[in-house]
């Protein structure tokens, strides 16, 4: 019997493929397959039952024909007892094919399960995590959606795009056996794991299936008949299987750790996550599972930041530690966000906790209330990248600040007493009444596209004055006492009516807000309807008042005006990118082949062109909102367009025009800040000319350079044309030739 039963099972086995329900999950490179679900499992054994019993009585007749001409000889008392054996054996199965249905049913959905949370698998080192409640609905959005048939044409993407569609391929054609999965969890986890590269951890919760020995112990079977190379090996007492891909020779690896299947292409990830059964981290830690509960149920899909393993996470792409990142990660412990997009956009929201160690300028920050945001209306429409910070009173936030410093950092705060102490009585003046006591709150940095005298991107901070007399008087006050106790000389000077000053402010901005504004301690500043405008350079300032004159305004900017009207209008951090404009000052902040990877992609980019963050502080936690603008890019033509004579003559007075305007700028600017040398560059920053100018002509000595500084030629001007002798130089600094003007 038990050989019968043994033989009939394996024809079943071998059977099974028809029965198996293909899920298949995929993320990047993820391509593994689940077959089972429970009520499968249950039909299976049914079936199995029925098949044994039926093959048992077959053998009971083909014993009964085998013996017919012995039973013929048997009297009528002796065949009736035959009948009944026959009939006692086909109820004793039929009996234990019930009890065994019943047990089966009992052992999967009443009995206890083993169960434990999805988050309590993820190793401590995640610095991004992804949830979904039901993934291959979220999945069909997703995958359907315009902005992903945009961000799958990244080059970048190759990998993760193919792996992506043969998910879709299962997916749309086992539509309706996959529905079983509709209302499972799924996590995937992001991690470093190596210095230049990163992976993913694959948890789903396998529900009532994962009491099933029998897909346990059939997955293997599976795996190999779908191509796989399998192998085996125990980790802390749960089964690793590791399944090579015939084809690219990657492994991937997957196990069964109670209710969940884990899976990743780094082993060390699922050791990680079978190691953190018995001692999770994240998921008991209180802040993520406050988070968890603000997010919770909301959105396409859910992403969770860990915020102290980011910097190490960035470090792929920047090469290095950035500030403001380690800012961050110091300062805030998980941020909860949820994902929604539609034709137009992708936007995200959420919430951020705070450190009860938060940098004091952050916690200061987030203490500070809001601030209404109307800088946009004067800043210039060359603007790549804006910030602006806000809060109720700039002298509620030192004080917020100066408690925040007591608490967490009494050195720092002696520091910061022994600073403020030494700027007042040094100059003789109170920062608080002079200096802050103007200020409303709102606070614009922005980083804009070369304007009309430079090649660098410009800085400018426009600060918003309650009174613009009342920060006209107190920074004249200053500059008073300034001039009086330093010997730098304090610069003046007006164009087209907006007074140009400059001024030696140093530990001024860096006092109260931090490295923030460190580029701003010596700068040259204005005053523009109710702000105070400063900037680095002088001639980022005049190209910003030139913009202002011109009425080339960021609010007049449709992106920005797309912006303004989804999100509040008053915040404490708002950020806004516009794309193409910042696309070139992009190369300075990313490592070489992270920049190869943005060029490769810039069609990608440009096709979201505008990327908007705004937060919004609440005492220990603040709210975000992060929005990117989807607008396919079209590459522009250039027409070649044929102009008439008259065409030629108003393209010449424009042209006229515009050289007029230029030559004025340029001649106030090389005249009052540049000390009569005017100065051009190449593209890419490279000092390409030097020249003496008088009354805004080349008048005196000339030199013109290589692109790796070697001196090109020199020579002499006269009222705008060569004079004298002028020498010529080949690229390697040896003399070529000489010519006499």
């Amino acid at each position: 019997m038990n050989k019968e039963r043994n033989r009939y099972e394996v024809r079943l086995y071998r059977l099974l493929p028809e029965l198996r329900v293909g899920i298949s999950f995929s993320c990047g490179k993820v391509s593994t397959y689940l077959r089972y679900e429970s009520m499968v499992y249950v039909l299976f054994r049914i079936v199995f039952f029925v098949y044994l019993s039926i093959q048992v009585y077959n053998n009971s007749i083909m014993d009964e024909l085998n013996c017919e001409q012995e039973e013929q000889n048997v009297g009528p008392e002796k065949k009736k007892s035959t009948s009944k054996i026959v009939k006692r054996t086909l109820v004793v199965a039929v009996l234990a094919l019930a009890v065994y249905v019943v047990y089966s049913v009992v052992y999967l959905f009443v009995s206890p399960d083993r169960n434990i949370q999805q988050i309590y698998l993820v190793p401590e080192d995640a610095a991004f995590i992804i949830q979904s409640s039901a993934p291959i609905e979220d999945w069909e959005k997703f995958s359907g959606s315009e902005t992903w048939q945009c961000l799958k044409k990244a080059k970048s993407f190759e990998e993760v795009t193919q792996s992506v569609e043969k998910l879709d391929s299962v997916v749309k054609s086992n539509k309706v056996l996959l529905s079983l999965v509709g209302e499972r969890d799924m996590l995937i986890s992001l991690h470093k794991t190596r210095p230049t590269n990163w992976d993913f951890l694959l948890i789903l919760d396998m529900q009532k299936t994962s009491k099933m020995d029998l897909l346990k112990d059939q997955v293997e079977t599976v795996l190999v008949m779908s191509g796989f190379t399998v192998t085996n090996r125990m980790h802390n007492g749960i089964n690793i299987l590791e399944m090579r891909d015939p084809e690219t020779r990657d492994i991937f690896y997957i196990a069964f750790v109670d209710n969940h299947l884990v899976g990743s292409y780094t082993s060390g990830l699922v050791e990680s996550a079978i190691d953190s059964r018995n001692k999770p981290k994240i998921g008991l830690d209180q802040s993520f599972i406050e988070t968890e509960k603000l997010v919770s149920g909301k959105g396409l899909v859910r992403v969770f930041i860990n915020y102290a393993r980011v910097p190490q996470f960035m470090s792929i792409y920047l090469g290095t530690r950035n500030e403001y990142i380690d800012l961050f990660s110091n300062s805030m412990n998980f941020a909860g966000l949820y994902l929604n997009m539609n034709k137009e956009r992708m936007e995200v929201k959420g919430y951020t906790l705070k450190k009860d160690s938060a940098d004091p300028y952050v916690t200061a920050l987030l203490n500070s209330g809001k601030h209404k945001m109307k800088a946009h209306e004067i800043l210039s429409g060359r603007t790549a990248l804006y910030t602006n910070i806000g809060f109720n009173s700039p002298v509620t936030f030192v004080k917020e600040l100066e408690n925040a410093l007591s608490v967490h950092n009494k050195q720092l705060y002696d520091s910061y007493q022994s600073s403020r102490k030494k700027i007042e009585g040094l100059f003789g003046i109170s920062l608080e009444e002079n200096f802050l006591s103007w200020m409303s709150g709102e606070f614009a940095i922005t980083q804009s596209e070369p304007g009309l005298l430079g090649h660098d991107p410009e800085l400018i901070l426009a600060i918003r004055a309650k009174s613009i007399k009342d920060a006209r008087r107190n920074m004249e006050f200053i500059e008073k006492k300034i001039k009086r106790r330093t010997p730098v000389k304090i610069k003046t000077a007006n164009y087209k009516d907006f007074e140009i000053n400059y001024i030696e402010m140093k530990g001024f901005f860096r006092l109260f807000f931090g490295k923030l504004f460190d580029k701003f301690e010596k700068p040259y500043y204005t005053y523009v309807d109710d702000y105070v405008v400063f900037s680095n350079k002088a001639a980022s300032l005049l190209s910003f008042v030139e913009d202002y004159e011109q009425k080339n305004l960021l609010k007049n900017n449709p992106g920005f005006e797309n912006a303004l009207s989804y999100l509040k209008s008053s915040s404490t951090i708002f950020l806004y990118t516009d794309v193409r404009k910042f696309y070139s000052q992009l190369k300075p902040m990313m490592n070489p082949a992270t920049w190869n990877e943005i060029q490769s992609n810039k069609d990608v980019l440009y096709s979201f062109p505008y990327w908007t963050m705004q937060i919004i502080g609440e005492d220990h936690s603040a709210s975000l909102q992060y929005v990117m603008d989807y607008s396919p890019y079209q590459p522009e033509e250039v027409a070649v367009a044929i102009a008439t004579d008259e065409d030629d003559k108003e393209m010449n007075e424009d042209a006229e025009t515009e050289k007029e305007q230029m030559s004025e700028l340029k001649r106030f600017y090389v005249e009052k800040f540049e000390g009569n040398v005017l100065r051009e560059f190449y593209p890419e920053g490279a000092l390409k000319s030097e020249a003496e100018v008088k009354e805004g002509k080349r008048h005196g000595r000339y030199r013109e350079y290589y692109e790796d500084g070697t001196l090109k030629l020199r020579g002499k001007y006269a009222n705008n044309k060569p004079k004298g002798t002028w020498k010529y130089y080949t690229e390697d600094g040896k003399f070529e030739r000489k010519e006499k003007f």
